[in-house]
C-alpha cells in the first residue's frame, strides 16, 4: 500500500516513472477514486511532458502533461478542486504539486525578463534563459489564514466569492517585505475592522489554486467592532463554539482545521 511520499526537486534525468498522474487542460485523469495509476493509461504518443514528483514508498511517481482525448469507461476528468474530500491526503497533496509544477513550465516557456527561450536546468526544477541566464523556479504565493476568538465565539465571514452561504475564517496573501504575523493585523483590520492581539500558530497547507501555501493561525480580539469591508467580506458574524453556521469548510482544508481546534479546546 502506498502510504509515504518523498519529494523531488530534480528536473533531468528523469527515472523510469512507476507511478502515473495524468493531466489535460488543467484536469487530472481519475479511475475510480484515484489519480494514480500503475500503468500509463494513454497512448505515449498523446504525452506532450513528463516530470518527474518524488517516490510514493520507494516507487518513482511522475505527472504527464497530455492531449486531451477520451477515456475509457472507468475513467473521467476532473479539475482538482472537484475532488477535496475524495481523495485521501497524499492523492491530493501529489495533484496539487503536480498540477504546479506543469503550470511552472508551461507558463516559462519564454523569459520574462528578454523574451528568450527557456530551457531546463540540467538538474535542479528551474528553467533557465540562454540568453540572459534568469533562472525562474516554481513560485510559492505565501498566505495567512486565521480564525479570530473572542472567548467561547470565532469570527466567522461569508466571502463574495463562496457560493451557499459557506462561512469561513479570513485570509489573505502576505505582501512584500511583511511577515506572516504583520500580515495578519493587515488582513483583519482590511476585512472586518477589528484589531488582533496574541495570535498562535496552527499548522500550514499547500493549496494549488493556484499555487499558495497557506499559514493558519488563531488570534485573539483585542478590540473594535465589526465593520465588513463589502468588497471581499459581504458579512461576519460572532459564533459561539456550540453553534457554528451550518455550512463551514471541509475538514480537509486548513480552514475547517481551524475551527474544529477552537471548537475542541473547551
Amino acid at each position: 500500500m502506498i502510504e509515504k511520499f518523498i519529494p523531488a526537486s530534480i528536473v533531468r534525468p528523469l527515472p523510469e516513472i512507476e507511478c502515473h498522474i495524468v493531466v489535460a487542460d488543467g484536469q487530472l485523469l481519475c479511475i475510480g477514486n484515484s489519480i494514480l495509476h500503475r500503468a500509463l493509461p494513454v497512448e505515449a504518443t498523446d504525452v506532450l511532458a513528463t516530470h518527474y514528483l518524488g517516490d510514493l514508498s520507494g516507487i518513482p511517481c511522475g505527472v504527464h502533461r497530455v492531449v486531451k482525448s477520451p477515456v475509457s469507461a472507468q475513467g473521467y476528468w476532473s479539475d482538482l478542486r472537484a475532488l477535496l474530500g475524495v481523495l485521501d491526503e497524499v492523492q491530493f497533496s501529489l495533484g496539487g504539486r503536480a498540477l504546479q509544477v506543469l503550470r511552472w513550465d508551461l507558463d516559462h516557456q519564454y523569459c520574462g525578463r528578454c523574451a528568450g527561450i527557456t530551457e531546463y536546468h540540467p538538474k535542479d526544477r528551474a528553467r533557465i534563459c540562454q540568453r540572459c541566464e534568469l533562472s525562474v523556479y516554481p513560485r510559492i504565493s505565501p498566505c495567512v489564514i486565521m480564525l479570530v476568538t473572542r472567548g467561547e465565539k470565532c469570527l466567522l465571514a461569508h466571502h463574495r466569492a463562496h457560493r451557499h452561504g459557506m462561512y469561513t475564517a479570513l485570509a489573505g496573501f502576505i505582501e512584500p517585505g511583511e511577515t506572516a504575523e504583520q500580515a495578519l493585523v493587515r488582513e483583519v483590520r482590511e476585512e472586518v475592522g477589528i484589531e488582533i492581539g496574541a495570535v498562535h500558530y496552527v499548522g500550514s497547507q499547500p493549496w494549488p489554486f493556484p499555487g499558495q501555501l497557506m499559514l493558519g493561525f488563531i488570534a485573539e480580539w483585542s478590540a473594535g467592532a465589526l465593520d465588513p469591508d463589502g468588497e471581499e467580506v459581504v458579512d461576519a458574524q460572532w459564533f459561539h463554539r456550540n453553534h457554528l453556521p451550518e455550512t463551514i469548510p471541509m475538514a480537509e482544508t486548513l480552514s475547517g482545521r481551524l475551527i474544529r481546534t477552537f471548537v475542541r479546546a473547551e
